[in-house]
């Protein structure tokens, strides 16, 4: 595929329209479910102690409220081909609020531990189906030009959660209690729903469910296969990286290469696997998993410095990483609404700079809380340029009747990126740091040290992202292949 394709002879002209507000109503109404499904994790991460005594449950047990929902979310999502070609689309996004909604109301009402769990896996089911359609509606609707803007408008309004979700909890449950982290979203649900009904557009084309069929061996195969992922990762450090950590990941390798052949095989898959037949579009997952990975594994870690390496409390933590939280949310839209005059990949590589620049700060220079507060947003600044354009760019690698498959997979690429990113940093941070306190530092030292450690791991992320970005300008093309070479 060529790497600079710039004639565009057999396709009409496209002009630079301005996106229509209708459109924009339809991407905030399903973003929504997205921000509250993220508010609700983060905003329940400061109450973990809390329910750990009203429960009285390890936090082995209550980190399933967050990894049980990524895992969910990850297994739903590659169903969503098969939804958005079979199903009217509006009839789709009033399902995916009435499953939030119904599991908002479990948590809200919740007594017991299993019941809070159960919420959060039924709300992971609604968000598995708004996430991936929210992404199918911008590449169908939008012009190829504002496919930047647009997704970046999706950033703005998700990556606004993780930042105001730990002050929203710190909140509630210094003068309410933690019920009313559910009760406080069902009047935005209420909104999303009236916006959604009265713009959702249909996006099936003619013919697009004759013969589909929902096939159940794939669907466990590929649940099986992402479950075991998670799982492996999410235990490394219980298990100390023993024969079970190798066992489960080996075996969920194995159950996805045989998923990966079972589609290759099929006329209708549940995932079209043959997305990564485009350079463009699987080096775009590839630098997508690691960016969204380090992004997430430094949000994990930068709360616990604060706290434990500094002393601070969650709210001071939060409020400390509240400016970078918000520079990255406002820099997405920014950023996406310039790439239809830019090559993504000149971003990306500029971006990946910056994340390793930020990286070396925080790994040598983070011991003050102002430090870390000036880091972090520039890191998020930074991030701003690899995030929307590489998922811009990916997506525009691949033939329109591939939109579909091609946002299932980003989508659930951007799940275990999240989950694997967090285990990752949970498991770096734990072992540094039991280093330093068995060579007889003390609590904060050890902490101090264990994120410098830590550090180093998400700078090779960064420089290694400036390689594949690099590669970027080789195996990927200016505009989607023409229908023909489908």
């Amino acid at each position: 595929m060529q790497a600079e394709r710039t004639t565009g002879a057999n396709r009409p002209p496209q002009g630079k329209k301005p996106v229509e507000g209708r459109l924009i109503i339809v991407v905030v109404a399903l973003s929504i479910l997205t921000f509250l499904g993220i508010l609700s994790e983060t905003s329940l991460n400061i109450a973990y102690s809390t329910l750990m005594g009203e429960f009285s449950v390890s936090a082995d047990v209550v980190q399933w409220l967050t990894t049980g929902y990524l895992l969910l979310l990850s297994v739903s999502i590659p169903t969503s081909p098969f939804l958005v070609r079979t199903f009217p689309t509006k009839a789709l996004f009033t399902v995916s609020v009435a499953v939030f909604s119904s599991g908002t109301v479990i948590g809200a009402l919740a007594i017991n531990f299993p019941l809070l769990l159960a919420a959060r896996l039924i709300m992971a089911l609604g968000t598995g189906i708004s996430l991936p359609l929210l992404t199918s509606i911008i590449l169908e609707k939008a012009a190829l030009e504002q496919r930047g803007m647009m997704l970046g408008l999706v950033s703005l309004v998700t990556c606004a959660a993780p930042a105001i979700g730990p002050v929203f909890g710190g909140v509630v449950m210094e003068y309410l209690n933690w019920h009313w982290i559910f009760y406080a979203m069902l009047p935005f649900l209420v909104i999303s729903l009236v916006m959604g009904v009265a713009t959702v557009p249909d996006i099936r084309h003619a013919g697009d469910g004759a013969g589909v069929r929902l096939s159940l061996p794939s669907l466990l195969l590929v649940a099986a296969g992402l479950s075991g992922l998670i799982v492996a990762v999410s235990f490394f450090t219980s298990w100390h990286g023993d024969w079970r950590f190798w066992a489960v990941l080996c075996s969920a390798i194995a159950v996805l290469a045989i998923f990966a052949v079972m589609q290759l095989r099929m006329a209708h898959p549940l995932v079209e696997i043959r997305t990564f037949a485009y350079p463009g579009f699987s080096l775009g997952m590839l630098i997508l998993l690691m960016s969204s990975g380090g992004v997430l594994g430094l949000n994990f870690l930068l709360p616990i410095l604060l706290q434990r390496g500094f002393g601070q409390t969650s709210m001071v933590a939060a409020l400390v990483l509240l400016p970078g939280a918000v520079v990255g949310a406002v820099s997405a839209p920014l950023i996406g609404g310039t790439l239809k005059n830019h090559f993504p990949p000149r971003f990306i590589i500029c971006g990946f700079i910056g994340v390793s620049v930020m990286d070396m700060v925080l790994m040598l220079g983070g011991r003050h809380e102002v430090a870390v507060a000036v880091a972090y947003a520039l890191f998020m600044a930074a991030s701003g340029f690899v995030l929307v354009p590489d998922q811009t760019h990916a997506l525009n690698q691949l033939p329109s009747h591939m939109n579909a498959d091609g946002s299932a997979v980003m989508n659930t690429v951007q799940q275990l990126a999240g989950a694997i990113g967090t285990a990752v940093a949970s498991a770096l941070i734990t072992e540094y740091s039991s280093y330093g306190l068995a060579g007889g530092m003390g609590e904060s030292q050890a902490y101090l040290s264990g994120f410098a450690s830590s550090m180093r791991v998400l700078l090779g992320l960064g420089v290694t992202g400036i390689v594949l970005a690099s590669l970027m300008f080789r195996f990927s093309s200016r505009l989607p292949p023409e229908p023909a070479e489908a």
